[in-house]
């Protein structure tokens, strides 16, 4: 049910009954899981989000 609420308020379902069903209102992209990319959201976020991360390379160029 989660799901199909999210669907309907354009947040992309993961679902793969909702994708399925809420497929037409989001553009087709490679997804895919944090933890197979950067080695799970603890390891992200000490890399990515942490203090002097990337995130804040990036940031603090502009």
């Amino acid at each position: 049910e989660g799901q199909d609420i999210a669907g309907k308020h354009y947040y992309r379902p993961t679902s793969p009954k909702y994708v399925e069903k809420y497929a037409k209102q989001f553009p087709k992209v490679n997804l895919f899981k944090i933890d197979d990319v950067f080695g799970g959201w603890q390891k992200a976020q000490k890399e990515h989000f942490s203090d002097g991360g990337t995130f804040d390379q990036i940031y603090n160029k502009q």
